[in-house]
């Protein structure tokens, strides 16, 4: 399958080659019983070098510790970045981009409030926020959002950073070790 998707790559390119969770596709490289990952990993290494064809590759990981080194060396992939919890600017934006594309946001929205009771959550959690919020709207039989609503979502949802605390420090220690570029541009 891994050479299918290589050669059909090779075939649209100039393309992007999108790889999620790659540690989670190469994972066991090296260890005992890991034989078949670890040829398909030498495979796609050696794809990587010697490609003549525009594939970009671009990929995720959620945890880079588990990545094997070889592929972190320049040349394999350019850049490295890391995207951490948002920001205050961009958990306003991931809000205010849920509210509008399920039409529900108003400018009576204090976004200032909702950013001051979010740190700490990601992506994921502030579109959770939303949605709770409309469909606890709607059983009350509202039409309109508050703040106030999205609020008290807010104080009843646990956020990534307080369940999955451990790892998320773990994971920006492994990052303060090494020379990846942080994804945000701006800062709190």
């Amino acid at each position: 399958n891994m050479r299918k998707a290589l050669k059909l790559s090779e075939s649209i390119s100039p393309c992007v080659l999108w790889i999620d969770e790659l540690e989670k596709a190469f994972a066991g490289v090296g260890s005992e019983g890991g034989d078949v990952t670890t040829r398909l990993f030498g495979q796609f290494l050696t794809w990587m070098q010697e490609k003549e064809n525009t594939v970009f590759i671009v990929a995720t990981a959620n945890d880079i510790s588990k990545i094997p080194p070889e592929f972190l060396r320049k040349g394999r992939f350019d850049e490295l970045f890391f995207v951490d919890l948002p920001n205050a600017e961009e958990r306003r934006k991931i809000i205010e981009i849920h509210l509008k594309k399920r039409k529900k946001w108003n400018k009576s929205i204090d976004s200032i409030a909702l950013i001051q009771k979010t740190e700490g959550f990601n992506g994921a959690d502030l579109e959770a926020v939303v949605k709770e919020a409309i469909e606890d709207a709607f059983i009350d039989g509202k039409d309109k959002i508050t703040t106030e609503s999205l609020l008290e979502t807010i104080k009843n949802t646990k956020s990534i950073s307080s369940t999955m605390k451990e790892k998320i420090d773990k994971i920006r220690e492994t990052i303060k070790k090494m020379d990846i570029k942080k994804a945000s541009q701006s800062k709190e």
